[in-house]
């Protein structure tokens, strides 16, 4: 389910090993109140490119940040605040259970069609020329692509990722209106 993956290649002679791969799993305690958006901003404002981290999961008071191990010492010690919040930053323990799900919530929502466009104005409403434009500019992504084609139909279990309003998947549609809109079921992660 994570946007951002690294790829390991072990010879066939070797069993694959864990602990070979260059990833770094650090837990970041007293997050309460904020948000996968509020942890990554944080990060990013200490310099730190985007490509070197993965997946960030917030779980009440805790979030768990996947990262290259190349910066994991450099966020040890940087990584002071969330926000205007302290938190503090320790290597993910082995025996901690933990949630590696994003939270979401189901929403239905009216387009006029399956195209790009109707269904990135509908998720962050905005109108259907300023959808066109974002999707122009490289803001959207279609399963991990980027598309600029606001015609591109859809289909049942698309992922859209877009840029400042976050990620939807394209769950199912769900019946027709009176007016002959179609009615869909979209899954925003938040």
């Amino acid at each position: 389910d994570a946007e951002r993956v690294m790829l390991g290649f072990f010879p066939s002679f070797c069993e694959p090993d864990e602990t070979l791969f260059p990833i770094t799993r650090l837990l970041i305690s007293g997050v309460s109140g904020f948000t996968h958006r509020d942890v990554l901003g944080s990060v990013l404002g200490l310099g730190i490119k985007r490509e070197l981290t993965g997946d960030i999961y917030v779980n009440g008071d805790e979030a768990v940040l996947m990262c290259d191990e190349s910066i994991s010492e450099f966020l040890l010690y940087q990584l002071k605040t969330v926000g205007r919040k302290k938190v503090t930053v320790s290597i993910f323990p082995e025996e901690k259970n933990f949630s590696l799900s994003h939270p979401f919530e189901i929403s239905r929502v009216v387009v006029s069609s399956l195209r790009l466009d109707a269904l990135v104005s509908a998720c962050t409403r905005l109108s259907r020329g300023d959808a066109q434009t974002l999707i122009a500019g490289d803001g959207v992504n279609v399963n991990f692509c980027t598309v600029n084609d606001g015609a591109k139909k859809l289909k049942e279990g698309d992922v859209l990722s877009i840029k400042h309003h976050g990620r939807y998947v394209f769950l199912s549609v769900s019946g027709e209106t009176k007016k002959g809109r179609i009615a869909v079921e979209i899954k925003k992660y938040i």
